[in-house]
């Protein structure tokens, strides 16, 4: 149904995307000898590259000025033309990635959760997880999914359903559901210290909540807050969350709201007619966003970041934990994503090497030694 399609977004601003990059150009060259090989710069990065209707999906492990054609580390299958997400295992060797698996009518919950190993078969740990959503994957290493099953349709109302965040073992796949509602969506925002933060949508209302999944207990953050938020990053203290959403008597309007973990008190950051914002709280704290027409830019944040790749919006997906390396996808109307890499202290983007014609997921850095950085 399309409303709930519409939910299940919430990881991704509402841009249709697709622009192929062009391989990087030689540095030099000497006399008899082939172009010296490209600058290699910064962190490793997985990315995950489906090419359209596709029924599989390649893990690559990359670099900035690596080379235009890398070679995959590892391969799952799923549906033709699936929605991929991933993430990094921190401490570890994996990546976790989601992708649509269950040949259904409503798409709702028809995605599997994989564990991905470089040089290594995939492993599907988990069905039942909400299309289109991300793992949550905390510093420690705690892994939850948000699941779910249809509930009755009820002509004339938007269908309420049987939620559940669950929390996944990474080497048995065992699951234990540490929250559950019955409503539209449950959305993992993110961790924050022990608890981990919810964007619940529910029959009569939306809101933040954090849960402690050890305890179930539940804590209030926002009581009440229009539907349709999306773009949701938390530093990595713990103490704030910034995320785009519809104001709250003007429904042309859209925001960038910061709200303090502890007391829940809201700060709003910008507004503007432009649904596409898209903002990203870095581990530091500092904030940053698309204004329209821009590209990534500072918001609020000691960055010299100012529209690296030039117009169009650009979502971040990871920072490293001292904020100076950002991976991203860069997206235009009409083109294929190119992802990309920028030193937050020069504000220098180098595009990250991906299969050509292929969409590209960041599942987060990925240094020599496993892990995220």
């Amino acid at each position: 149904m399309f409303t709930r399609k519409l939910l299940l977004g919430l990881g991704a601003s509402c841009v249709a995307v697709a622009l192929a990059f062009a391989a990087v150009e030689p540095q030099g060259t000497k006399a008899a000898h082939a172009a010296a090989p490209p600058e290699v710069r910064g962190p490793r990065v997985a990315v995950l590259a489906t090419f359209p209707g596709a029924e599989h999906t390649s893990l690559y492990l990359v670099q900035a000025g690596g080379g235009a054609d890398p070679a995959p580390v590892a391969t799952f299958a799923h549906l033709p033309d699936a929605a991929v997400r991933a993430a990094v295992v921190p401490g570890t060797p994996y990546v976790l990635a989601t992708a649509d698996t269950t040949p259904s009518r409503d798409a709702s919950f028809n995605a599997s959760l994989f564990r991905l190993r470089p040089h290594a078969p995939p492993e599907a740990l988990v069905d039942r997880v909400v299309h289109a959503s991300r793992p949550l994957v905390t510093s420690a290493g705690r892994i939850f999914v948000s699941r779910g099953r249809a509930g009755t349709e009820i002509e004339g109302r938007l269908r309420v359903d049987p939620l559940t965040v669950d929390e996944v073992d990474l080497s048995t796949g065992k699951t234990r559901a540490v929250h559950a509602e019955h409503g539209h969506l449950l959305f993992l925002a993110g961790a924050a210290g022990k608890e981990i933060v919810l964007y619940r949508v529910l029959p009569h209302h939306a809101d933040v909540v954090a849960v402690d999944p050890d305890t179930g207990a539940v804590r209030s953050i926002v009581k009440n807050l229009p539907p349709f938020a999306r773009d949701f990053s938390i530093d990595a203290g713990g103490k704030k969350l910034v995320f785009q959403g519809r104001h709250e008597t003007d429904s042309r309007t859209w925001v960038v709201d910061e709200i303090d973990l502890a007391s829940g008190h809201a700060r709003r950051l910008f507004s503007s007619p432009s649904m596409t914002l898209a903002p990203a709280v870095l581990p530091s704290g500092g904030v940053l966003y698309n204004p329209p027409g821009r590209g990534l830019s500072t918001l609020d944040a000691e960055a010299r970041i100012a529209g690296p790749l030039g117009p169009g919006v650009d979502l971040v997906a990871a920072a490293t934990t001292d904020s100076r390396w950002i991976a991203a996808l860069h997206t235009q109307p009409s083109s294929l994503a190119i992802p990309f890499l920028v030193d937050a202290t020069t504000g220098v983007a180098s595009a990250l090497p991906a299969p050509r014609g292929s969409r590209v997921t960041i599942a987060g850095f990925y240094p020599a030694n496993g892990g995220a950085l």
